[in-house]
């Protein structure tokens, strides 16, 4: 058990690192927070501030964000509650992030629960939260006292703040009517989630 503990927590911190480190073998939408990767519309070149309708954007994107958020807390209270009560071991909690981790692929490749109930996002190109990834997915183990839970937490954290900190000072870059990088027509990626009936 702890050898795949220490092999799972291993692949999950080369993981986190790599994260750190701008390149292809990322999406734009884990990096479009970085200077780089920002392409101004015409529109936002002219200006260089946001337009009303961005504005209205960015307030749809900081709503589902909240609601994603309340959601999370209330749904990993729980599990810390169960863990408290002893109904739940540190192995269930382990069996949980590797639910997460297995539920954060399905929603960047298709069907994204989030997406849908929440953010009204056209795809992860434009997700508010796609980094947040990182910080949800060892929320769960973070409630056994660990050195390999905390670890993980504080790389994820450091990734999140990162990601924050950037939307806090440059909201153009995650904005589709500021950034040309993360429109459809300059799109990359080989799985575009449009061709599901449920993200028409």
């Amino acid at each position: 058990m702890w050898i795949g503990i220490i092999v799972v927590w291993f692949l999950i911190m080369i993981d986190f690192i790599l994260r750190f480190i701008p390149g292809k073998m990322h999406p734009i939408g884990m990096q479009k927070h970085l200077r780089q990767n920002f392409i101004p519309t015409d529109k936002y070149n002219i200006t260089l501030e946001l337009s009303d309708s961005d504005r209205e954007q960015k307030k749809k994107l900081d709503r589902g964000a909240i609601r994603v958020l309340v959601f999370y807390i209330f749904l990993n209270a729980i599990w810390a509650v169960l863990y408290i009560l002893k109904i739940f071991r540190a192995q269930e909690l382990f069996l949980i992030m590797l639910i997460y981790y297995v539920g954060d692929m399905i929603c960047a490749n298709g069907f994204c629960p989030f997406k849908l109930l929440f953010m009204k996002n056209r795809c992860c190109n434009v997700c508010r939260i796609y980094n947040w990834d990182a910080l949800m997915l060892v929320i769960p183990l973070l409630i056994v006292p660990s050195l390999y839970s905390y670890s993980l937490g504080m790389v994820a954290i450091i990734y999140t703040i990162v990601w924050e900190w950037n939307y806090l000072k440059h909201p153009e870059r995650f904005l589709e009517g500021c950034n040309e990088a993360i429109t459809c027509k300059n799109c990359k990626h080989g799985i575009c989630p449009k061709r599901f009936p449920w993200n028409k």
